[in-house]
């Protein structure tokens, strides 16, 4: 009897890290699509993650920003280069499915934002340096359409007061990614 239980525990003891072996094993997750990311970025802020899209845009000024769209071309994610990725993402990287490792972040706009940005900009046009934001960030924001600087916070504050209402919250979400890696 002795022997019986001694046999049965040594196979439950095999039996238990040989299960504990294989459960450790590192499981390969695929990368999010930019779609996927977009619909469940706000549960996603300060989650380290990987997305796939296709490169659209880069940004002209040290190529810090790339813009990726998945299967819905409306959506567009913006990463952000940081100097633990070389500070830029290469300047051929336009065309090329890009899969971006890096933080989700939320960048949040309210009335104290829109107001420092008139403010900027009025700064800047007595400076004659305005800067006016590039095409694709504006369609990252939901812009495109919005030709002047006056306009764009127009829409900031019509959207931040529809949102106050219909969510209770007096701010706008953009989500992006803080890349610290990447590779095609």
């Amino acid at each position: 009897m002795k022997a019986k239980l001694l046999l049965f525990v040594a196979i439950a003891a095999v039996s238990l890290f040989s299960c504990s072996r294989q459960a450790s094993a590192p499981v390969e997750v695929a990368p999010l699509s930019v779609d996927s990311v977009m619909a469940e970025a706000s549960q996603l802020v300060g989650d380290t993650i990987e997305v796939e899209g296709l490169c659209s845009h880069l940004c002209k000024h040290g190529g810090t920003k790339a813009f990726l769209v998945g299967a819905d071309t409306t959506e567009v994610l913006r990463c952000q280069a940081t100097a633990e990725m070389g500070g830029a993402f290469a300047p051929d990287c336009i065309g090329d499915t890009l899969i971006v490792k890096g933080i989700v972040r939320e960048n949040r706009i309210g009335e104290a934002e829109v107001a420092a940005m008139e403010a900027r900009q009025a700064a800047a046009d007595s400076a004659q340096q305005a800067h006016e934001a590039c095409a694709t960030e504006k369609r990252a924001q939901g812009q495109d359409s919005i030709d002047t600087f006056a306009a764009r916070m127009a829409d900031y504050r019509a959207r931040i007061a529809d949102r106050q209402a219909a969510e209770g919250k007096d701010y706008l979400s953009f989500y992006y990614i803080e890349a610290l890696s990447y590779r095609r």
